[in-house]
């Protein structure tokens, strides 16, 4: 295999290598082709010899050998559609896999009936498309039932648009597992292909994998034949996927070419199909995925067993029991519990739904303990103000795990807590209100939350046109102009966005506070503070400051509660990221003088108010306020992660004055204690704190610049731009670095090198600012001197330079 330590390698596996090794030559450094018609024919031997080699394995590994041909040779088609020779390799292949499977109709082109696919699916993305277009976005200013209005309509557009996809994408799967079942003769018992994940849900895409088991009857377990019905329904689903292959919306790492993972040194990246438009294809072939007829048919180290998804009822259902999916370690049941009849005999299909319905009552699928475990670990990965504070400092976010899966998994698992059998979010919303676990308003809060999450999908996938769940870039210039948020907020509008993450935020904070959940009945409702939270994650700024001159004109208490402290808080906050250091430091004062009882509030009010003096530049008082309140601080109720996040918070701040008072070893001394600080964080609670270390590390060297350290100085900016290089730091952090180099190496004398950093910084700068914004940076033609890039290149003074940016947290 592949990247093993074996010596006896197969010449086969020697040539994949050797190509997969030349492909690495047409790959930029992000591991994407830079030429992609150049890898066609590297693409097009591949299949080639993934399809010869399959005469020579044995029957799973065949079956997987040509699954991978067809989609290689596929790649090499969809990179040079005019090349007639890689469009005869592609149908030649379908003709011989007829062959070899033993099908009864042996001339059918399985291009032409994936045509007919395409069709049906451009066809189906068009209609979504105008419906979407149709979609009214709700704006703040409205009055409650105005919104309330465009709430329920929203909700029941989304619903109609949804369910019309279900249909029209089940029609299509219907239409391939009918033209199977003719090429590969009458089936030997009776069936049904049956739908899972998303397609059961009733929120599938356009652009959607298709996730699917086949059930056999019963009774045919016992049967002389029944090695040769397992190979014919083996067969069926390898054509089924090659048909599907053949839409060319299957990506290449989605089958598991382990070639390109062995010819990947430590620090490179991986080869990843950027290529080709991911849509409508089968399951990927990992571990923990697998999710169609021919499972998992490789062993990994860890897993040494395989499994099928070509079962009678009774066999597929003891995949549910508690050793077997121990065994299987990927969550199987959660799969296997929401599923649809799409083909196939109705009757099979109740008994298995039936199946699920007991085991849902019995202790095999509602063992609390374990439901407990498993909704511990998604609160941990999908928590709504964790996932939006790491957001807000990358480049990229994954709108799946960002939006959709902040309420639908959470929502499934109440389904699966109050033994409900229907999958869709929409109708175990319905269930937990009929059965009064739920109020009216938490129920429409929530669908309005499904309505959403589902809208940003099939946006973001139709604006696209591809199963892409990335918004962003592969770097941007600074943090402060990040289009993650904005990019989100276009798809639905800024209230639609912030009201989600408030009910996600709210669902989440009522299951996280609860050890027992097997009689839970609760309700949620939108408070101005959730709203305040969410305009201040998403760094709303303008909107903050309009919906807080709305709510301050309405609400003058003499004392204040919690919630509006944190309200001030927020706007503070605000007024501070907009350079409004006065406006904050005065909110922040008012709230000094209130008694906080929460100690994240009150450790937030204190270091905001020690940054705003270092921002007015009164760095003596900033450094004796840190001084008066660090004990202060430490005696409050935090978590380890948040005290070492106030150490670190106070001794950057401490170290700016000291820089600003030109008290350069004072400052070293603090940045050092900011770097060392981090060690103690928890990751998700400030996702930036790697860019802070690499911050400090720049700053250290600033301070090292001033002392006339020079070699000291390279040494801790080359460290700093090997972290930031590491964590996806952005360009304007990068610049910093290498116009520290630059002086450095001027002051050393070593012109060459000062000149090659200038040039770097300048032409990042120019490539990454917008062009409307370039005319504040200078344009440098030809070759520079380094006694002009002095002149030219530096931007502001050094005090600037160890001014860092960064986003402060709650």
């Amino acid at each position: 295999m592949a990247g093993s330590s074996h010596v006896d390698v197969s010449s086969w596996e020697q040539e994949l290598n050797k190509m997969a090794e030349k492909l690495k030559g047409f790959l930029n450094e992000n591991g994407k082709e830079a030429e992609p018609e150049k890898s066609a024919f590297i693409f097009h031997q591949m299949g080639l010899l993934y399809k010869d080699q399959s005469k020579q394995d044995d029957s799973n590994t065949k079956k997987l050998s040509l699954i991978r041909s067809a989609v290689i040779l596929n790649a090499a088609v969809t990179r040079q559609p005019g090349n007639e020779q890689f469009k005869q390799s592609l149908k030649d292949f379908c003709s011989d896999l007829l062959k070899t499977a033993g099908a009864k109709i042996l001339d059918v082109d399985l291009l032409k009936i994936a045509g007919k696919v395409k069709e049906m699916a451009v066809k189906l993305r068009k209609e979504t498309n105008e419906s979407l277009l149709m979609l009214k976005n709700i704006s703040f200013d409205l009055r409650k039932h105005e919104q309330k209005d465009l709430e329920n309509e929203m909700i029941a557009n989304i619903k109609t648009i949804q369910t019309q996809i279900t249909q029209k994408y089940k029609n299509m799967m219907k239409f391939v597992s009918k033209e199977c079942e003719k090429i590969m003769g009458n089936p030997p018992c009776k069936y049904s292909i049956s739908g899972m994940g998303s397609l059961a849900r009733c929120e599938i895409t356009p652009y959607s994998d298709f996730e699917h088991i086949i059930l056999l009857e019963e009774g045919v377990l016992e049967k002389e034949n029944y090695p040769q019905t397992l190979e014919y329904f083996r067969w069926f689903s390898v054509i089924f996927q090659t048909i599907i292959i053949n839409l060319q919306e299957t990506i290449i790492p989605s089958v598991a070419i382990l070639n390109f993972k062995h010819v990947t040194k430590p620090g490179e990246r991986e080869f990843f199909d950027t290529f080709t438009k991911r849509g409508i294809s089968f399951d990927f072939i990992r571990p923990y995925a697998c999710h169609f007829p021919l499972g998992r048919m490789e062993k990994t180290e860890r897993k040494q067993f395989t499994n099928e998804f070509i079962k009678p009822v009774s066999e597929m259902l003891t995949y549910l029991d508690e050793d077997e999916d121990l065994k299987n370690g990927y969550n199987i049941p959660n799969v296997l519990i929401t599923t649809c009849q799409v083909y196939g005999d109705e009757q099979i299909y109740q008994q298995f739904y039936e199946g699920i319905k007991v085991a849902l009552q019995s202790d095999k699928l509602s063992n609390h303990e374990r439901l407990m475990q498993q909704l511990n670990e998604d609160l941990k990965n999908f928590h709504a103000f964790d996932s939006l504070n790491a957001a807000s400092t990358d480049s990229k976010c994954n709108i799946k795990r960002l939006v959709y899966r902040a309420t639908t998994v959470f929502i499934s698992a109440l389904g699966r807590l109050n033994s409900i059998d229907d999958g869709s979010s929409f109708a175990i919303i319905d269930q937990l209100n009929n059965n009064n676990i739920i109020d009216d308003e938490t129920a429409h809060l929530l669908s309005y939350a499904v309505a959403v999450s589902c809208q940003v999908r099939l946006k973001v996938y139709m604006e696209k046109e591809s199963q892409d769940d990335y918004l962003g870039e592969e770097q941007f210039f600074s943090i402060f102009d990040n289009q993650v948020f904005a990019n989100l907020l276009d798809t639905v509008g800024e209230k639609s966005m912030v009201d989600y993450f408030a009910i996600a935020y709210n669902l989440q904070d009522v299951l996280g506070n609860e050890d027992d959940l097997s009689n839970l009945t609760f309700s949620i409702a939108l408070k101005p503070r959730d709203t305040f939270f969410m305009l201040y994650l998403f760094q709303l700024h303008d909107r903050i400051i309009r919906e807080w001159e709305s709510y301050s004109q309405e609400q003058s208490p003499k004392t204040l509660s919690e919630d509006e402290m944190w309200i001030r808080y927020f706007v503070a906050h605000n007024y501070r990221s907009m350079d409004f250091y006065k406006e904050s430091l005065l909110m922040l004062e008012l709230l000094e003088g209130c008694d906080i009882e929460d100690p994240v509030l009150k450790w937030s009010v204190l270091c905001g108010k020690a940054a705003c003096l270092c921002n007015l530049d009164r760095f003596q008082e900033a450094l004796q306020f840190i001084g008066r309140v660090k004990s202060e601080i430490l005696n409050l109720n935090l978590s380890e992660s948040q005290k070492y996040s106030h150490r670190n918070e106070f001794a950057f701040i401490s170290a700016e004055c000291q820089f600003n008072l030109k008290k350069y070893q004072l400052a070293i001394d603090q940045f050092m204690e900011a770097s060392d600080c981090c060690d103690g964080i928890d990751q998700r609670e400030m996702p930036t704190k790697e860019i802070i270390r690499a911050n400090c590390h720049c700053c250290i060297g600033v301070c090292l610049y001033e002392l006339g350290d020079y070699d000291a100085a390279i040494n801790e900016a080359e460290k700093s731009l090997q972290h930031y290089e590491q964590h996806n730091g952005s360009v304007e952090d990068k610049c910093d670095c290498y116009s520290l180099l630059g002086r450095c190496h001027l002051k050393r004398k070593k012109y060459s090198e000062a000149t090659e950093h200038f040039q770097t910084e300048l032409d990042l700068r120019l490539q990454f600012v917008p062009s409307e914004k370039q005319d504040t940076f200078p344009k440098l033609k030809g070759a520079v001197t380094c006694e002009k890039a002095w002149c030219t290149v530096l931007h502001g003074s050094l005090s600037k330079s160890a001014s860092v940016r960064r986003t402060s947290q709650v």
